[in-house]
């Protein structure tokens, strides 16, 4: 199992790291976001994975090009980890919360769920503020509804099998 390991590395080497990986992501001009820098140990080694996002789909490719320029542009910082460490580039994932305004602003236009504790809403979200957000209802009887933002509410794309 994954343990968290940002304690590893002081502020300034994360904000470094981060900021080498963002420069080196912006330097492809592939459309990439980054969506999260995450710090683990498994297994004893140190792990840096970097979770990526496309607006058309993240692709094996993708990842191995992002890995790729990520991967010199760390090499350039010297010890900036403290011992050797395994790179992951990964998507985002289908299943991912969307939490932050980021992410609602790359779900826009596609379905979701949101589940709170009394009812489930599932629809299109079609907008969004840093207190509320709106999903446009599908069915005989189509509307906007618009749903507060709080940790009682687990919002998440809809995935239809």
């Amino acid at each position: 199992m994954a343990k968290d390991a940002r304690s590893v590395l002081s502020e300034d080497a994360r904000s470094k790291t981060e900021n080498l990986i963002a420069d080196a992501v912006a330097a492809l001009d592939g459309g990439y976001e980054i969506v999260e820098v995450r710090y683990t140990k498994e297994y004893g080694k140190f792990n840096l994975t970097v979770f990526i996002w496309h607006p058309d789909e993240v692709t094996l490719d993708d990842c191995e090009k992002v890995h790729g320029a990520v991967s010199d542009a760390l090499d350039t910082a010297a010890d900036l980890f403290p011992d050797d460490y395994i790179l992951n580039v990964s998507s985002s994932g289908l299943d991912r919360p969307i939490v932050t305004d980021d992410d609602f602003r790359r779900a826009l236009g596609t379905e979701i769920e949101a589940v709170g504790q009394d009812q489930t809403v599932r629809g299109t979200l079609t907008g969004y503020t840093s207190e509320t957000f709106t999903i446009l209802t599908g069915g005989k009887y189509e509307k906007e509804k618009t749903i507060n933002r709080n940790n009682k509410t687990k919002v998440q794309p809809y995935i239809r099998f």
